[in-house]
């Protein structure tokens, strides 16, 4: 059966193997030529800390030559699940289906589920091997630019994380599976790939907030003259606002007719700073608040994102598994 299901794939996964050839070795050249950059524009300790140099206007020639390829590299990673969904798990059981050649399985003394499993193992196995070098590539690639590339932007940045520890193997498994199952239960190989192309997209779009809401954020409060965006760090912001003297939410409408009402003096003249500051305690603005979740706590999102697409894609596969049972 394993050789069976490699001579059916084997275009898929030769495709594989050539992505993964040429993309290390692309990758290769251009870490080669980024650090060539950097050593020669004098940008090397801008890679791990904000140095002197790292204020003039040489990261800016850096940034404006390496951002776009940089970003380039993270969008490859993030479509890749999706292109596996679409042109491996969607044709797997959908074309055996379509051309009636799944008869012949069927009437074989090996059973459905290790027909199944044998087809799964030979399609998925190499195509997450495929991901996870090229995750690691591209995230060795970004670490040679450090502070100067997109890392910059925290690891909350949806081009960051998405990319990054499971989350990029959790995606694949649930596009792969979903266009298992619905390859099985269309039995039509180009629907099969149009519904995992865009079921994928809306469920990476609806899903993407939800493990933020299954973190405890941290909670911060600073006085009227404050700022709790500096103490954030490059935290993710859940909620920020007004607390009143009370300690209770003020309504965002009605902070920012406060905030605007305190600007002014009773005669229309603008207030000072130091007015302005002793008006919104007396209009009912006593703190402002910041819920976030810091960068350390960046691996908790990753582990319920990946556990929401990986426990989707069990599920997937085990109603594959019994449409496939049922199959005549």
């Amino acid at each position: 059966m394993i050789w069976v299901s490699w001579r059916r794939q084997r275009v898929q996964l030769l495709t594989l193997l050539g992505l993964l050839v040429v993309g290390a070795g692309i990758i290769a050249l251009l870490r080669s030529s980024m650090i060539h950059d950097i050593n020669s524009l004098g940008l090397g300790r801008c890679v791990t800390q904000a140095a002197p140099e790292c204020s003039t206007d040489r990261p800016g020639t850096f940034r404006e030559a390496w951002t776009d390829r940089l970003n380039l590299g993270q969008a490859a990673i993030l479509c890749l699940p999706v292109l596996i969904g679409v042109f491996i798990g969607a044709p797997l059981f959908a074309r055996e289906l379509e051309q009636g050649t799944h008869v012949l399985a069927f009437t074989q003394s090996v059973s459905r589920t290790r027909w199944m499993f044998s087809k799964l193992a030979v399609a998925l196995a190499p195509a997450l091997i495929v991901l996870i070098a090229l995750q690691y590539l591209v995230s060795w690639l970004l670490s040679a630019a450090g502070l100067l590339g997109p890392r910059a932007s925290g690891a909350f940045h949806f081009l960051n994380f998405g990319i990054e520890q499971a989350s990029p193997v959790a995606y694949t498994l649930f596009a792969f599976a979903f266009g298992a199952f619905l390859g099985v239960v269309s039995r039509r190989t180009l629907v099969a790939m149009t519904g995992t192309l865009g079921a994928f997209v809306v469920a990476r779009f609806a899903l993407s907030g939800l493990a933020a809401h299954l973190v405890t954020p941290e909670h911060l409060e600073a006085g009227p003259g404050g700022n709790v965006a500096e103490l954030q760090g490059g935290g993710m912001t859940i909620a920020r606002g007004w607390l009143d003297t009370a300690g209770r939410p003020v309504a965002a409408d009605t902070a920012r007719a406060l905030l605007q009402a305190c600007k002014s003096a009773p005669d229309g003249s603008p207030r000072t700073q130091e007015e302005f500051l002793a008006c919104l305690p007396q209009s009912g603005l006593g703190k402002q608040y910041l819920s976030f979740i810091p960068e350390s706590q960046a691996w908790q999102l990753h582990l319920i994102d990946a556990s929401i697409f990986g426990g989707l894609a069990v599920a997937l596969l085990a109603g594959t598994a019994w449409v496939l049972r049922r199959q005549t």
